[in-house]
């Protein structure tokens, strides 16, 4: 988090209208983020500005796309989505960012973008991941327009994920960021409420929502199975359609697959 921002944020007055939002840019970095890193960055935000409001994105216009970024498979793409809409703060979703899309590799001769025509091939610029939205699978652009050519080209690999392909399929990755977004609307705790006792124990980054319900959110960032207890108290499991799984009756006890999750709301 650049400093100077959060020196610009804590000079705001609470009670004007200026900026009500910081985009910080830790989880647009290289580095994937790991259970030790979310919980680096929300103790840093904490320390720094408590009272800010974030708004978190893990891909935008600048950065090469997540899923290629951080090298993730299908059920870690998942289950980063998921606790994306569980943090404390607002959600930027970049334009096909819900279908999944990879970064695309653009030819020189294709490329727009100044600093890939510059510093190419050390540096290949940042078309990769502005290509146009995929919206169907059957002309040259996909959907996006009826020209014969558009800013950048489609490539191949974003054809089967375009949204007419991933409407028809229950089980895509469209339908996962609907039922995680319904999800987030469905309780307000997560569009609104606090975050705290903020846990990383090895790949599981674990935190808890308070406000109008309190939330245990857990999610294993690593593809070996991990256990967790879940906190003192009576708890049940929400969240089944979005993957949560529920811990082991009576005992308190969650085995957390790789790449899974468990979100729990006391009773």
């Amino acid at each position: 988090m650049p400093s100077a921002g959060w020196r610009s944020w804590r000079n705001i007055p609470r009670a004007g209208t200026k900026v009500q939002m910081c985009y910080p840019f830790e989880m647009l970095q290289p580095a994937r983020l790991t259970a030790h890193l979310a919980k680096l960055t929300f103790d840093r935000l904490s320390a720094a500005a408590p009272g800010a409001w974030p708004c978190w994105a893990y891909s935008n216009h600048d950065t090469v796309r997540h899923v290629t970024r951080w090298g993730l498979s299908d059920a870690g793409a998942r289950v980063y989505a998921t606790m994306l809409m569980c943090l404390r703060g607002s959600v930027c979703l970049y334009q096909g960012e819900e279908l999944g899309l990879p970064e695309a590799e653009i030819l020189f001769e294709e490329l727009q973008d100044p600093y890939g025509i510059e510093f190419w091939p050390e540096f290949k610029g940042r078309d990769g991941c502005r290509t146009p939205m995929v919206w169907q699978t059957d002309n040259a652009l996909c959907g996006f327009s009826s020209a014969q050519r558009a800013w950048l080209p489609v490539t191949a690999p974003h054809r089967p994920l375009s949204v007419a392909a991933q409407e028809a399929d229950a089980a895509s990755m469209l339908q996962h960021y609907r039922a995680v977004l319904a999800f987030r609307r469905e309780h307000p705790t997560f569009r609104d409420g606090g975050m705290e006792q903020v846990i990383a124990q090895g790949d599981v980054f674990s935190f808890v929502r308070t406000g109008a319900e309190t939330v245990f959110c857990a999610f294993n960032l690593g593809p070996s199975e991990a256990r967790l207890h879940l906190p003192d108290g009576r708890w049940e499991r929400i969240g089944e359609a979005v993957g949560s799984v529920a811990a082991a009756p009576g005992t308190g006890e969650v085995r957390l697959p790789g790449w899974g999750c468990c979100i729990a709301r006391r009773v």
